[in-house]
């Protein structure tokens, strides 16, 4: 009787779960324009008040301030657009990645390490910081790449398109 309504739920779940699936390029798009959007408009900010952008990067200790925040402006800025668009995803999102991690290690985590001395206090505020949770998605999206919505899948169907095409003429 158990083994049978264990069945029962094994193969209602497994046609629950292959229904969703033909939703993941929604999954993508929806991570790519939410994560691209965040990076997109922050950048905006950060241009629009670079003085202010520039005061806190030499505030951290950051040596050439005054290179790196604009230049950290632009990559934001440019991801942003290129993750909305799905346009070189995968590497678009490692370097992304990169950006937050340089911000966890020179602002977020010694201001967490400062304001909680306790290791699970200062854990419990990092791991929910935006850059960690934005960090972990970036990565998602270096692994999973932007989906079929987008335009690295529009450029892989052209690609395998004329290699198919090269491929008939050779023979």
């Amino acid at each position: 009787m158990v083994r049978r309504s264990l069945a029962r739920y094994h193969s209602a779940y497994d046609r629950a779960a292959n229904s969703l699936n033909k939703f993941d390029w929604l999954t993508n798009l929806f991570l790519r324009l939410s994560i691209g959007f965040m990076f997109f408009s922050g950048a905006v900010g950060k241009l629009g008040d670079l003085g202010k952008f520039n005061a806190m990067f030499e505030g951290l200790g950051i040596p050439g301030a005054s290179v790196v925040a604009p230049a950290v402006a632009m990559v934001e800025l440019v991801g942003g657009v290129a993750l909305m668009l799905g346009l070189a995803t995968r590497a678009v999102s490692l370097v992304l990645a990169l950006d937050m991690v340089g911000a966890l290690l020179t602002d977020i985590g010694p201001g967490l390490a400062e304001k909680y001395a306790s290791v699970w206090s200062f854990l419990s505020n990092l791991l929910y910081s935006s850059e960690w949770l934005l960090t972990g998605l970036l990565l998602l999206l270096v692994c999973v790449g932007a989906g079929s919505a987008s335009f690295d899948a529009r450029i892989d169907q052209r690609l395998a398109s004329s290699e198919r095409a090269a491929d008939s003429t050779t023979m």
